[in-house]
C-alpha cells in the first residue's frame, strides 16, 4: 500500500462507479461490447471500497478497529471524534510500538518461555477484568456500606505517629562502633550529619518527619515503638540497605481523617471483598487440583 494514499481525498461517487465499471470490463474478456458491459455494470449497485488502515507497517495493516479500540480506550472517543492532530499522534504511536514488536519477533523472542507467559498472562489478566467489571457493576457499595465500613477501618488505622532519627551506616560493626561513640556523649544529630550521604540528606539529619508503623518492617517498628522519647536503640537495627540507630524524637496521634478522604479507598477495599465473595463461590464448582512440596 503507498503511504501517500492515507492522504488523498477520495474521489467522487460517481468516479469510483464508472472505475468499478471499467475494472469490471478488463476482468471479463467474454462479455459483449463496451456499450453492453457498461450497461450491465450500470444495472448494478456499485459497491463502496473497502476503509483503507491509516497505516501498514511491514505489510501488516493497523487497523480503523484497532485505531478506534485505542481511542475509546485512551481518550474516551471514538477515533473519528479525534482532531486530525490526535488522530496522527495516535497512529503515529502504534506504528511506533508496531515497529518495536516486530523487532523483537525478527530476533525470535515472541519464542522465548519468558514472553510467551508474559502475553499469557495479559490475556488471562484481561479475562479477569472483564468478569470483575461485569460482577460489580451492580454491587458498587452504598453509603450506609460505606459509613459503616469507615467506622471499622478507622478502629483498624495506627492512630500514633512517630518521629525519629536515624544514624544508618552500611555494617553493623561500624553501627556498634557509633553505639560506643554515643555513650561517650557524642552528639546524636552531629553523627547523623556526618553519617549521611548527600546534601539534602545531611541538612536533614537522619529525621524522618511523621510517620505511623504500618508498612515499616517489623524490626524497625519493633525498636520504634519499644523506645521512649528522647531514647536511642543500644543494639543496631538492621535496615532494609544497612544498619542504624534510631532515636525517638516526638509522638503524637494523628486526627481522624475525615471519610470523603477515604471514599474512594474504602470504595475500592469493599468491591475487593465482593471480589473475593465471588472467587470463593467459583471454588466451589470448579475442580482445583494442587501438588504439595515436600
Amino acid at each position: 500500500m503507498n503511504p501517500r494514499a492515507t492522504n488523498r481525498t477520495m474521489k467522487p461517487a460517481h468516479s469510483l462507479a464508472a472505475l468499478a465499471a471499467m475494472a469490471l470490463a478488463a476482468c471479463n474478456p467474454g462479455a459483449g461490447d463496451g456499450q453492453t458491459t457498461a450497461a450491465s455494470s450500470a444495472s448494478k449497485p456499485a459497491q463502496a471500497p473497502a476503509a483503507r488502515p491509516p497505516a501498514t507497517v511491514n505489510g501488516k495493516p493497523i487497523t480503523l478497529e484497532t485505531v478506534d479500540f485505542v481511542s475509546r480506550t485512551n481518550f474516551n472517543k471514538k477515533y473519528a471524534e479525534l482532531t486530525p492532530a490526535q488522530q496522527n499522534k495516535l497512529v503515529e504511536d502504534l506504528v511506533r510500538i508496531w515497529l518495536l514488536a516486530d523487532d523483537a519477533i525478527a530476533k525470535g523472542k515472541d519464542k522465548e518461555p519468558d514472553v510467551i507467559q508474559t502475553i499469557e498472562f495479559g490475556r488471562l489478566n484481561v479475562l479477569r477484568s472483564i468478569t470483575i467489571n461485569e460482577y460489580v457493576k451492580d454491587k458498587q457499595p452504598t453509603e450506609q456500606e460505606l459509613r459503616a465500613y469507615y467506622e471499622q477501618r478507622i478502629k483498624e488505622i495506627p492512630r500514633t505517629q512517630y518521629r525519629v532519627r536515624v544514624i544508618a551506616v552500611a555494617t553493623q560493626p561500624y553501627a556498634e562502633d557509633v553505639v560506643n561513640e554515643l555513650r561517650r556523649g557524642g552528639d546524636f544529630i552531629a553523627i547523623a550529619r556526618r553519617e549521611a550521604s548527600g546534601q539534602q540528606a545531611k541538612q536533614a539529619a537522619g529525621d524522618s518527619g511523621w510517620m505511623t508503623l504500618e508498612g515499616v518492617v517489623p524490626a524497625l517498628a519493633n525498636a520504634i515503638s519499644s523506645l521512649k522519647v528522647g531514647q536511642y536503640t543500644t543494639d543496631p537495627v538492621q535496615l532494609p540497605d544497612g544498619w542504624g540507630i534510631i532515636r525517638l524524637e516526638e509522638t503524637r496521634t494523628a486526627e481522624k481523617p475525615e471519610f470523603d478522604r477515604l471514599r474512594e479507598a474504602l470504595t475500592r477495599e469493599l468491591i475487593g471483598k465482593k471480589v473475593d465473595t465471588l472467587v470463593e463461590e467459583l471454588k466451589k464448582t470448579a475442580k482445583i487440583e494442587r501438588t504439595t512440596s515436600g
